[in-house]
């Protein structure tokens, strides 16, 4: 038999909480990285540098045999500007919100792509007896950062080289032509 799973992938912010340990009225819990977790968590996202992860979490029980996490993860990161690739400085905020559901309860989702705006996203299965707070801390760090960080000011000018032969700019393959003649 194969084993088709994913290779695991060492995880740069790690904090286990056990579902029992959730409150009834619910569970507050709050994550800071620390500076070697937050030096992980940047190379994980292949940014420069991360210099400070805060999540503060509430864990509620949801429906009867589910969870919903809601909460606020801070970030200060540095991204490579696509300009000048000089360092850009970032401030994320992400507002978390989702449930938990063991998988049995979990509607199966259809192959079709659907967007609707006004309706819930799906539920995440609960698997074993312990979320990993951190991994959620991390995965909305990444979904906060600027796709194109650029620096104020800073506008991409692309590189036409000019014959001199006429006005026109010259084309992508105005080089591969010269080549051709030789």
């Amino acid at each position: 038999m194969t084993d088709h799973t994913e290779p695991s992938l060492p995880i740069p912010f790690s904090r286990p909480f056990a579902w029992d340990r959730v409150q009834p009225k619910g569970t507050t819990v709050t994550l800071d990285a620390t500076e070697a977790e937050c030096a992980a968590i940047a190379e994980a996202l292949d940014i420069l540098t991360v210099a400070r992860v805060h999540a503060e979490f509430t864990l509620t029980p949801w429906r009867r045999t589910g969870y919903k996490l809601v909460g606020t993860v801070e970030a200060e990161v540095e991204q490579a500007c696509v300009v000048t690739l000089d360092p850009v400085a970032e401030r994320i905020r992400e507002v978390v919100e989702l449930t938990f559901l063991p998988p049995e309860e979990i509607e199966a989702v259809s192959d079709e792509v659907e967007v609707l705006l006004d309706v819930e996203d799906p539920s995440e299965p609960i698997e074993g007896s312990t979320i990993d707070l951190g991994i959620f801390a991390t995965e909305f760090v990444a979904v906060g950062l600027d796709p194109y960080p650029r620096l104020p000011g800073v506008e991409f000018e692309p590189f036409i080289e000019d014959d001199g032969s006429n006005d026109a700019p010259a084309s992508p393959f105005a080089a591969l032509s010269t080549l051709k003649d030789k």
